[in-house]
């Protein structure tokens, strides 16, 4: 190809072009004058091809030659060997050799100098044929990727391809290779299948000892393949089981369904008198003639448990505020909520869940110590100090001092209005106790959070609810002010004073919470988000103040998952509660089958004393996370968490090929997702995407060699000899 390369702009091109025509035209007009006109174009001609030649020079062509260096290097190619491979559900070649066919035949489409190397993965990258052939075999995608990224050799490869049927879960946040991923999904439409699977199970996963709770079963079945198999689905049984030993079950009810409709809900009632992780199968047909028995189980957990918080609420009477708080507790599942409350003189009942040894308490509130110790948390309702005998004060002081948690309830009976400042008693409460405390403030009085309150766990969105502006409360105690070391959680206006209207303070192992008011309750009869907002704050109080949380009574440790699974990256928060625990310092591991490895800590984003630490999990086991929080040196607190890391469902669960979730994951590792029939399209792009870009020579054919040095001469000599021959010297 030539290209033109002018010394001068396309102007000044222009001028010379036209001058040298001009000065030829004169100077024919000149020769012919003076010499024949045959003469005058012979001795015109070595003239016209110089000025040809330098005109020539003076546009300076240019020769441009294309090149393209050729593809070489190598591709990474991943075979799934899982069991669900091993289905053949075209009805004619498992889909493992399918795969295997495929990569035959890019072998012989790529580039020459392309080297395919071969891998297989199931639960591991491993050689091909290395895995285990009568086992189960599952799939971890994503821990299959993570040990795909942490190669040494990957600078070595163009690319992977990954060849699979996507196992049966998606995946959050996997670790992608830094090298373009290709992904081809092995496997047919499920329209085209004689099929029965159970699509999903919805189970809770946590329920209490002997209360019955509902797992809920959506199952699903095709019959695209013909034959007898659509009159098989009027009866397909379904057996629900408990794990009762190792591979040992115990079948808990059973009932046959219609799936002729090709669908159907099923609700499974269940109910365990034992305590601790209970496994659960639900099984489905079999059918004759179905594709495939893989996806006809599913096994889930239930974590059936004692309720772990038990609160005991004391007061004279039953009022309102009780019966709402009641409620609202109940919410949770994992509080158990005892009253205790006078009946006439000194009678008194105990109602909702009971302790064993409780019978005490019929004779009243407990004098000793060990008769509150059962008790994670005491709710005092508004008392006079004239209702507690001085044993009575000394044992829920000390049940405060040993860990216990006090909740107070303001009133006209509470506080300075009820008698406190001269008792044991005065010592728990947030403020300064005053026999001269004012008579509680009547009103419509705002409610806001101050700022040692925001960011505090007891106020998690209760905080943004009661910033909207919708919070008041209609009567105040006018408490004094707050104790060095109290915290305030809501702040009320009353009469142009800022009064802590709900406090808490550490006290001895334990923590005190009290409420300055008696109409706190009547959020919950407010429309929602404040209707919400009381029971939420009520639920976060007593699992934060007695430290029922992950973490414990100075940190608050949050995973945003329940489970995970190989591959995945886990992310905490871990806040600190304790307001007087600043300046903390973190070290923490991950230990799982070798030894414990170093985890970083570190300070979360615009979140004041909370920090985040990721893990990432590299295959299926038990893995210990142990976190250990230090203040001025000494050891705060410590915090430990089991992960068990494994797929939450069955190999084969779901058959189905996830198309969508393949093409996202592609193209999250900036490659191309094909579906099995569009496989052969992968070399071509494949070529595209290697090809190394088109280089140019370029070569000015004036300056390439003497060549033009020797036309210059040529022409001279010529004019000369013409000259001659002519006479004209």
């Amino acid at each position: 190809m030539i290209q033109w390369h002018p010394r001068f702009s396309g102007v000044w091109c222009g001028v010379i072009v036209v001058a040298a025509a001009v000065w030829l035209f004169f100077l024919s007009r000149r020769m012919e004058r003076r010499v024949s006109p045959i003469r005058a174009r012979w001795l015109l001609l070595p003239k016209v091809l110089t000025m040809l030649a330098l005109l020539f020079v003076l546009f300076d062509p240019v020769s441009a030659i294309q090149k393209a260096e050729s593809v070489n290097g190598k591709l990474l190619v991943l075979v799934d060997s899982s069991t669900s491979m091993d289905v053949a559900d075209d009805y004619r070649q498992p889909r493992a050799a399918r795969a295997q066919s495929i990569v035959e035949s890019w072998k012989s489409k790529l580039p020459r100098d392309v080297q395919v190397d071969e891998l297989e993965f199931d639960t591991t990258i491993h050689k091909p044929g290395a895995a285990a052939s009568s086992a189960l075999r599952g799939t971890d995608l994503g821990g299959g990727l993570l040990a795909l990224s942490e190669r040494n050799d990957l600078a070595s490869y163009l690319g992977a391809v990954l060849l699979t049927d996507g196992g049966d879960e998606t995946l959050d946040n996997p670790a992608l290779p830094k090298l373009p991923l290709d992904i081809v999904g092995i496997g047919t439409d499920p329209a085209t299948w004689n099929d029965v699977s159970i699509a999903s199970v919805d189970c809770p996963p946590t329920a209490e000892k002997d209360v019955g709770f509902d797992i809920t079963v959506e199952l699903q079945a095709s019959a695209g393949n013909g034959g007898n198999f659509a009159s098989e689905l009027a009866r397909v049984p379904v057996l629900l089981e408990r794990e009762t030993g190792t591979n040992t079950w115990k079948k808990i009810s059973g009932q046959t369904i219609d799936l002729s409709n090709r669908h159907s809900i099923v609700h499974l009632a269940a109910k365990s008198g034992e305590v601790g992780i209970q496994h659960y199968r639900i099984t489905v047909g079999p059918v004759a003639g179905e594709l495939s028995a893989l996806n006809n189980s599913r096994t889930v957990t239930v974590n059936v448990r004692k309720k772990s918080i038990h609160v005991l609420f004391y007061a004279q009477e039953i009022g309102q505020e009780f019966k709402v708080l009641r409620n609202e507790l109940a919410h949770d599942p994992g509080i158990a909520f005892t009253a205790l409350f006078r009946i006439t003189g000194s009678r008194y009942m105990l109602q909702g869940d009971r302790l064993p040894g409780d019978e005490a308490l019929a004779d009243g509130f407990p004098a000793a110590k060990k008769s509150l110790a059962p008790y994670d948390a005491i709710v005092i309702g508004p008392l006079l100090a004239a209702d507690f005998l001085p044993p009575q004060m000394d044992a829920l002081t000390q049940f405060v001092e040993d860990g216990g948690t006090v909740i107070f309830l303001g009133g006209d009976a509470a506080f300075g209005r009820g008698g406190y400042a001269a008792t044991p008693l005065a010592a728990l409460f947030p403020w300064r106790i005053s026999d001269r405390e004012p008579e509680l403030a009547h009103g419509l009085f705002p409610v806001h959070v101050p700022p040692t309150g925001m960011g505090n766990p007891i106020l998690a969105t209760v905080e943004d609810i009661v910033s909207r502006g919708d919070a008041t409360l209609e009567a105040v105690n006018q408490v004094d002010e707050l104790k060095p070391g109290a915290t305030a959680l809501l702040d009320a206006r009353v009469n142009g004073r800022e009064l802590a209207a709900v406090a808490t303070q550490p006290f001895g192992k334990g923590r005190v919470m009290a409420i300055a008011s008696n109409t706190f309750w009547k959020w919950a009869m407010q429309p929602d988000p404040l209707g919400s907002a009381y029971g939420l704050f009520w639920r976060q109080a007593v699992r934060q103040l007695t430290g029922k949380t992950e973490g414990g009574q100075n940190l608050d440790v949050h995973w945003d998952k329940d489970y995970y699974r190989p591959g995945e990256l886990a992310a905490g928060e871990i806040r600190v509660v304790n307001p007087n625990a600043s300046a903390v310092d973190f070290t923490a591991t991950l230990a799982g089958k070798g030894q414990p490895v170093p985890v970083t800590v570190a300070p979360a984003a615009g979140k004041p004393q909370t920090y985040q630490v990721k893990l990432r999990f590299h295959e299926r086991g038990n893995y210990n996370f142990r976190l250990v929080a230090y203040q001025s040196g000494r050891v705060l607190e410590t915090y430990e968490k089991n992960f068990p890391v494994a797929p939450q469902v069955a190999e084969g669960s779901r058959l189905e090929v996830d198309d969508l979730f393949l093409k996202k994951l592609a193209e999250a590792g900036g490659g191309v997702y094909f579906r099995e029939s569009d496989a052969g399209q992968l070399p071509a792009q494949f070529k595209v995407n290697n090809s190394h870009p088109v280089t140019v020579e370029e070569t000015s054919l004036a300056e390439a060699g003497p060549w033009f040095v020797l036309v210059f001469l040529g022409l001279l000599v010529f004019e000369w000899i013409l000259r001659r021959k002519l006479g004209l010297f």
